[in-house]
């Protein structure tokens, strides 16, 4: 349970246990009012002794629900039944018994509010409407009839009792509803119905916990939509929305318990599968990543846009416990290293977006070993400048010394250094390396590396 989720339910039960409290005092209160006794310990030993059972159940039912820290409004309610199964037939009894003291008709609202807070607002009143109804019943075995004075003292009573029920027991549904969609709004997204990013992070954690209990395997995929920015530019982001919140909705029917899935970016999406090895969740994950490529290109189908789209396709990387990571993080950076990868295997550019967006969150100094090794691939993918980022990166280092810069300023002549061809990424590999001299369009790709690496 989440702290804001623990402290709202540990408020609201607090009220609802000194409500409960307050009606058992009531219940006391009516019967001393009854027999007209005043305070003090001088009371005749039926009652001494019903008053001590009383304070005993005051103390014993407080105790279980401050000894558990209050109970959130979901759990069970063993407590709540047990006490009705007690107030209702002494409360019934005591009406029979004091004939028509007006006092102890107020006794009906006791297990009705205790049923409305408990139990919500049909069984408040329900159990309000068969109260009265039984208050009537009793009054008229009593008089053999019902006498206008205590036909108006009932029907006054039957109203407030199902009014007050009504109102509690709307109350606290509102409540539960209000805590179940606040629950919803923190653990999931809402335009793909999953898991979110955040609240991934804490099932996983318990997964492990429950894979390290049980010695089981655990599996990780991800899954990313190759050049999902292509379908937003082309078809809008409408379009982008809706094929996201089809794939959402085909993993909620695809992905069964105890099996889940996650949105675990803007276009990427986890599945993790409890007890599978990594060859059976990835022959599991294939099967879901061909139902997510026919949704989308369902969904696309229906735009009638030129020109047409090209085919739809979802890259995917996955790690498993223990072999890869035995921590949620760990094992989710083993998924998505693979997963960069296979991006990469495939001669595509989205390796290096992916990276980028990851060290953006590091440090400068934690940041540029990644950074220096990425770079180095952008010279492999160029053969013609290969070594070319290290040798700007030398020259630049060594008039920074001679100038006497700042070490500050030395870090972002060292970014600046490997970043200047990072837009040759978007450049194909056939004219990077084209033996002979380039043509008009050609060039006109070759000058666009910069903005492209600006852009980038």
């Amino acid at each position: 349970m989440r702290k804001w989720e623990e402290k709202r339910s540990a408020e609201i039960s607090e009220y609802i246990l000194v409500t409960h409290i307050v009606c058992l005092l009531i219940f006391l209160m009516i019967v001393f009012s009854f027999y007209n006794l005043p305070l003090g310990l001088n009371l005749p030993l039926h009652l001494g002794l019903l008053f001590s059972l009383f304070s005993a159940g005051i103390i014993v039912y407080a105790s279980r629900k401050l000894f558990v820290k209050i109970p959130s409004l979901g759990q069970s309610k063993a407590d709540e039944i047990l006490l009705l199964l007690i107030i209702s037939p002494l409360t019934l009894t005591f009406l029979w018994y004091s004939k028509n003291f007006f006092g102890a008709k107020v006794l009906l609202i006791i297990p009705s509010i205790i049923a409305a807070t408990a139990f919500g607002k049909p069984a408040g009143t329900i159990g309000a409407i068969l109260a009265s109804a039984l208050l009537f019943f009793m009054d008229y075995k009593l008089f053999h009839r019902l006498p206008p004075e205590v036909f108006q003292s009932n029907a006054i009573m039957a109203s407030v009792t199902i009014l007050l029920a009504w109102l509690v027991g709307g109350l606290m549904e509102v409540e539960r509803k209000t805590q179940q969609e606040l629950i919803q709004l923190a653990d999931y997204d809402q335009l793909t119905g999953l898991y979110n990013h955040r609240y991934l992070q804490e099932k996983l954690a318990l997964s492990l916990q429950k894979a390290a209990t049980e010695n089981s395997p655990l599996t990780v995929v991800l899954l990313d939509i190759d050049q999902f920015k292509y379908y937003n530019t082309v078809y809008g982001y409408q379009k982008g929305d809706e094929i996201l919140s089809a794939i959402g909705q085909l993993l909620q029917e695809e992905v069964k318990t105890p099996f889940y899935a996650a949105r675990y970016g803007s276009d990427e999406f986890a599945l993790i599968f409890p007890g599978k090895e990594k060859s059976e969740a990835w022959e599991l994950a294939a099967h879901i990543r061909e139902k997510m490529a026919g949704r989308a290109t369902i969904c696309l189908l229906e735009n009638k846009m030129a020109p047409p789209f090209k085919p739809f396709s979802i890259s995917a990387g996955s790690a498993s416990y223990p072999a890869d990571g035995e921590a949620a993080l760990p094992l989710i950076r083993a998924a998505e290293n693979d997963l960069f990868r296979t991006k990469y295997s495939q001669d595509k550019t989205y390796l290096y977006y992916s990276i980028i967006s990851e060290i953006s969150t590091l440090k400068a100094k934690e940041a540029f070993p990644t950074l220096r090794s990425l770079v180095a691939l952008i010279n492999i993918k160029d053969r013609y400048t290969f070594g070319h980022s290290e040798r700007v990166l030398s020259y630049a280092l060594a008039l920074a010394e001679k100038l006497a810069l700042s070490e500050q300023d030395r870090d972002t002549l060292r970014y600046g250094a490997y970043l200047h061809d990072l837009g040759k990424i978007e450049i194909e590999a056939a004219v990077l390396n084209k033996c002979g001299p380039l043509n008009e369009r050609e060039w006109e790709v070759m000058k666009n590396h910069t903005i492209w690496g600006s852009e980038i």
